[in-house]
């Protein structure tokens, strides 16, 4: 009896618990179930290997589909690094969770559970102010980046059986995957997908991490088994390091401050991420994919020809066919310069895993005794295994380092190496990105001769100082402008506000804008959806605060916007500014803002051609009248192996164009840089173009044109003067010429940079009839190269 009574009050007391927890489920159902989030504009799934890839490299993928209302699911196969403890994979895990709530603009707190999926265990986030974001963190032990064991590798090649890290905060057990279940888990997530994104599968380690590699390559194989097509699109990596910046303004610096708040958590250094200086920092601004189908069934790897480019030489490797050993020449885009690495098959993680095979021959590149030649490929003769690596680096099948001395190919021991041993498979790579400029020139004393310019990032945010240069020896740069805008990890708002000048979002404009004699420094800005042109007054010892000079309408963006210039013409001193708008059918219009004659700041189209190119650049020459100002738009022509150039101007009230002239063969649109005098008031109305010499010694030729129907005239040729990480101008003080570059130091890179190098300005005195090959002044700033750099143009 005594036993039955306890069973009975067992019982209901069992009883009693589930009423209460119908009734609290009844009563309280928001707190029993969540609400379903509302994903009918579609669900965006990114598969990535660890848990700052998708921010480094599918940002802003991510955050546009959620801001157009988009589901966003973002799948982490890794759970922390190589080796890591698992205080590592909380910590990334902490990072990740900082950083998608800032992405999204809502309170970093989170809706936690281990769910099952496919019978296998996930820990599962979800925002609770923004249920559309939801992680899933499968904490797969990770591979090595450069050598070493691949566990993602061995699971899904040899057969391995894989150990998770714990779930939840270390309280429930860790899961066990096979290549079946891997697949079958990521199935059930990617079922629900409208748009895949993942990282790049048709490469090699270790140009990229294997583990990034075998994560898009399982995510392509079980997204081709699904019973309907999906958008896929994978991303590149590593190498965009060194590729041309294709992000800008808002977006790039949205994606800073989305990295940033990560790494404040993982590593606690957010200063690179500002920076161009080191990786991190490179990979912000970059955003490479190819969009697919998984519609289109692909085999694991997909074998793409490219170029090998390298920036130091601005030359291709070239095929020079079977039995002989490729050579560097100039980039031509034929088929003898694209190459393919292909795998060759070896134990994940191991070196000489690649061959270098030749798109025009087909044929391997062997070394035999510190030779290369091409060969019949064989996939296991070890004169043909290389290491391509993921900074722009060679391995040989020898372990020595591929690169330039001279203008040949040349093998060497892989310490101590400069740019000459770096390798793109872009071009044209970052060094030679035609867009981007470092110092300006004018006089911003008011004592009659130009200093140059350079506005360099900050540290400690995403703003930047303004330093100025006088031009004679033993001056040192002196900060003009000091623009410091703080980062704050923990805000879920944007750092860079419509009033906050951000060095990424900016674009700057010497000139004097007020007529006092001096030249000021305007900053141009995104804002209101038209552009922002903000003015920094020098006073002759340094810039005053920016004022907020004139606000456009939309008709004038700043993403639309090709190139701003100042002009002037004699008969008014201020200057105003001139804009290259693209059009949407790759063309570009003439506007021009300045003061109207009435003392009002106006906009106004002034010119439409429909000669006029998206990627146009503007020159500004010399005044012939006293109501004038005349101009150059240069060009590709529209075969593209040639420039053309159209003049035009303003003169008697009213824009006109001129007929169009083609520059000579030698100056292509990709290796042409151009100068204009940056005095034009005491001045001729050259042009000057750099471009560089192939031929021994090498370096470059300097051309001059004073009329574009008469051919250019080499003015002088500097063997010593790099062309690539260099920019040209042309100075002019009283009756003496100057022929400046402003360009990185060439230095030596570790094994982990893609640049490197202070800034230095070298004067050339082109007035010499003898020795104006070698310059006549050296200015070594204490400035880092990269730092300096901004888009001047949008497109090239």
């Amino acid at each position: 009896m005594r036993s039955n009574d306890r069973f009975d009050r067992r019982r209901l007391l069992q009883l009693g618990f589930l009423l209460l927890s119908i009734v609290a489920f009844f009563i309280f159902p928001a707190n029993a179930q969540a609400a379903a989030p509302d994903c009918s504009a579609g669900t965006a799934v990114t598969v990535v290997a660890h848990l700052d890839d998708d921010l480094l490299f599918v940002e802003p993928a991510i955050s546009e589909r959620l801001h157009a209302g988009w589901c966003v699911t973002v799948v982490h196969l890794i759970g922390g690094a190589n080796g890591a403890s698992f205080d590592y994979v909380q910590k990334r895990e902490e990072g990740t969770r900082l950083a998608y709530a800032r992405l999204a603009g809502v309170v970093n707190d989170w809706d936690e559970s281990t769910i099952r999926i496919a019978g296998e265990p996930v820990f599962e986030l979800r925002l609770k102010q923004q249920p559309r974001v939801r992680l899933l963190e499968l904490r797969l032990p990770g591979g090595a980046v450069r050598g070493g064991r691949v566990p993602l590798g061995l699971l899904w090649d040899q057969g391995a059986t894989l150990t998770t890290y714990p779930m939840g905060h270390g309280e429930i057990a860790p899961g066990r995957y096979t290549r079946d279940s891997l697949s079958a888990t990521l199935r059930s997530i990617l079922e629900g997908a409208t748009r895949i994104y993942t990282l790049n599968p048709d490469t090699d380690p270790f140009i990229e991490h294997p583990d990034h590699i075998y994560a898009a390559r399982i995510t392509r194989h079980v997204a081709q088994s699904l019973a309907h097509a999906v958008p896929i699109s994978y991303f590149v990596t590593y190498p965009t390091g060194n590729w041309p910046v294709n992000l800008s303004g808002e977006d790039a610096q949205r994606k800073r401050d989305v990295a940033a708040t990560y790494f404040s958590v993982d590593g606690g250094d957010v200063a690179q991420v500002f920076g161009e200086y080191e990786w991190n920092g490179d990979w912000v601004q970059r955003q490479y994919a190819h969009d697919d189908s998984t519609a289109h069934v692909r085999p694991d790897f997909v074998g793409t020809p490219s170029v090998l480019f390298n920036a130091a030489s601005s030359r291709c490797l070239a095929s020079a066919g079977n039995g002989r050993e490729p050579v560097l020449a100039p980039c031509n885009g034929s088929m003898q310069q694209q190459w393919t690495w292909e795998p060759r098959t070896t134990y994940p993680g191991n070196e000489h895993d690649a061959a270098l095979v030749s798109a025009a021959t087909g044929q391997c590149v062997a070394e035999h005794d510190g030779t290369l030649a091409e060969a019949r490929c064989e996939q296991w003769e070890p004169s043909q295994r290389w290491t391509p690596w993921d900074f722009g680096l060679i391995f040989t099948p020898s372990r020595r380092c591929l690169g330039e001395e001279d203008g040949r190919l040349n093998l060497r021991g892989c310490a101590s190496l400069t740019t000459r041993y770096r390798w793109s498979a872009l071009r044209p790579a970052w060094p030679t990105d035609l867009r981007l400029t470092g110092a300006m020139y004018e006089d911003v004393t008011g004592q009659g001769a130009p200093s140059a310019v350079y506005v360099q990032r900050r540290a400690d945010g995403p703003g930047f100082d303004v330093y100025v240069q006088k031009l004679q020896a033993g001056e040192r740069p002196v900060r003009w402008y000091a623009n410091a805008v703080p980062f704050d990890s923990r805000a879920i708002t944007a750092t860079c506000g419509e009033d906050t000048l951000c060095f990424d979002s900016a674009r700057f404009v010497l000139g004097d804008f007020d007529g006092d004699g001096r030249a000021d420094l305007m900053v141009i800005t995104p804002r209101l959806g038209g552009t922002a042109f903000w003015l920094l007054r020098s006073t002759g010892r340094d810039f005053e605060a920016p004022a907020l000079w004139f606000q456009s309408d939309q008709r004038i963006p700043t993403g639309r916007t090709q190139q701003y210039i100042a002009f002037s013409n004699n008969a008014q001193m201020r200057r105003r500014i001139l804009l290259a708008m693209q059009k949407s059918d790759k063309g570009a219009e003439l506007w021009a803002v300045g003061d109207d004659g009435t003392g009002h700041i106006q906009q106004a189209r002034v010119l439409e051609d429909d000669r006029f190119r998206f990627d146009l650049r503007l020159l500004a020459v010399r005044a012939q009248g006293t109501d004038s100002a005349s101009f150059l738009a240069v060009q590709p022509a529209s075969e593209g192996a040639r420039i053309a150039v159209i003049p035009f101007g303003f003169s008697n009230g009213h824009w006109h164009a001129g007929n169009t002239s083609l520059l000579p063969p030698v100056f292509q649109p990709a290796t042409t840089k151009f100068s204009t005098d940056h005095h034009p008031g005491d001045a001729n109305n050259a042009i000057v173009m750099t471009v560089p010499r192939f031929s021994e010694p090498g370096g470059v030729d300097v051309w001059e044109s004073s009329d574009i129907e008469a051919a250019p005239v080499l003015l002088v040729s500097l063997p010593d003067e790099p062309w690539q990480d260099s920019s040209p101008a042309l100075l002019h003080s009283g009756s003496h010429t100057t022929l400046a570059f402003y360009r990185r130091t060439d230095a030596i890179l570790d094994n982990t940079h893609f640049s490197g190098g202070q800034a230095t300005l070298l004067q050339y005195d082109i007035d010499r009839r003898e020795g104006n090959d070698r310059p006549e002044a050296q200015l070594q700033l204490p400035a880092i190269y990269s730092e300096t750099l901004w888009l001047e143009r949008l497109s090239q």
